[in-house]
């Protein structure tokens, strides 16, 4: 599984640097690029493009009006309002970012009535920190924005996470791991 960190969640305290060897303990988030009703296609699958972004199907396990949960063969949730369509037991294709829950699941979307157990124990086999150049862009607001080049995608391994220091503060992680079968 490769799943994305972003150095602020480390940064905001909700977890400690991550290290290539040990094991952690955190739900999966996911965010939808594309998504539609399936109509029944196979569903718990993923295929990994790059980064922590998936090719993926799933069943919709959990709804609410906050929140909602598929299982992609491992559960992830968003916290956002489900599309109308989205009922528990429907089927879903599309392209989706998967990263480490930054707060929301552990903090009170675990609490909600009806919520699966989204916790696994992850083993982390390697990091990635993403060298991806930056550049600069205006938006519709006339605001400097900066944004990655994907045109010039890179990344290099590193033994742990300095969420401080890489990319002055400003890192994106991709976590190589497997979840703990035992």
């Amino acid at each position: 599984m490769h799943i994305g960190l972003d150095a602020w969640i480390i940064q905001d305290g909700n977890y400690g640097e991550f290290e290539t060897g040990r094991e952690y303990r955190f739900a999966l988030e996911f965010y939808p690029h594309h998504i539609v009703a399936s109509g029944g296609l196979p569903t718990g699958q993923l295929s990994h493009i790059t980064d922590g972004l998936y090719d993926a199907s799933g069943t919709i396990l959990f709804c609410s009006e906050s929140a909602w949960v598929i299982d992609f063969g491992l559960p992830a949730f968003q916290e956002a309002k489900p599309p109308a369509w989205a009922k528990v037991g429907a089927s879903v294709v599309g392209r989706f970012y998967i990263g480490v829950d930054p707060f929301f699941y552990f903090e009170h979307l675990k609490d909600e009535p009806g919520m699966p157990n989204l916790f696994r124990q992850w083993v982390i086999r390697r990091i990635q920190l993403e060298t991806t150049p930056w550049q600069e862009s205006t938006d519709e607001r006339g605001r400097k924005v900066r944004t990655r080049d994907t045109t010039r995608q890179s990344y290099v391994d590193v033994p742990a996470t300095d969420a401080w220091n890489h990319d002055g503060g400003h890192g994106h992680y991709v976590l190589e791991c497997a979840p703990r079968t035992r």
